[in-house]
């Protein structure tokens, strides 16, 4: 319920009488572990962050681009399975949300990085991924949405536009052009 309110922007006004209920619990008992809503919004958003970073930590393959697929499909899963918490992380936009928000995406980057094999980017493959995740993020968003489009179709659209990305980074950036070199891509 706390995930389903941050989702939808307006957990202040939500009586916290009506947060116990929907949660099958006393108010007393929800104040003993969490003092105010946003404690528990947190803690709730924590949980779902944490549920992301694992299931990115869980995507293997046999080589780079494998290991690339395997993120993609995982970070899919995770939008279709849990879409509540992942859009609660999405809006997520001030003080303590939004600083858990900002580690899921540093680990995002971190994981891609590490797939690619570099360890210091440069600054076109730093705006091509960044980039590319808000690109991302936009994409499920709308895709959740609408459900207009399958899901086989979006993972094919995300992976182009991340090598398409990518490979136009390798025009300006020689840690892009290793990255692209490592994925088989030359």
């Amino acid at each position: 319920m706390a995930l389903e309110l941050a989702a939808g922007g307006d957990l202040a006004a939500v009586p916290v009488a009506t947060l116990a209920a929907a949660a099958g619990v006393s108010e007393g008992l929800l104040y003993h572990y969490f003092p105010t809503k946003q404690s528990l919004t947190v803690a709730a958003l924590r949980r779902a962050a944490d549920a992301l970073v694992a299931d990115l930590d869980a995507a293997t393959g046999d080589d780079p681009a494998s290991r690339l697929a395997a993120g993609l499909r995982a970070y899919l899963d995770h939008v279709e399975a849990q879409p509540v918490g992942w859009l609660a992380l999405l809006r997520a936009s001030s003080g303590e949300l939004a600083e858990i928000a900002a580690e899921v995406e540093r680990h995002s980057v971190a994981v891609a990085l590490d797939v690619l094999g570099v360890a210091d980017p440069g600054p076109a493959l730093s705006v091509a991924l960044t980039g590319w995740l808000a690109f991302e993020r936009t994409a499920c968003a709308a895709w959740l949405d609408h459900r207009d489009l399958d899901r086989a179709a979006l993972e094919d659209v995300l992976l182009a536009t991340f090598v398409a990305a990518l490979s136009t980074a390798a025009h300006h950036d020689p840690t892009a052009a290793a990255a692209v070199r490592r994925l088989g891509m030359s």
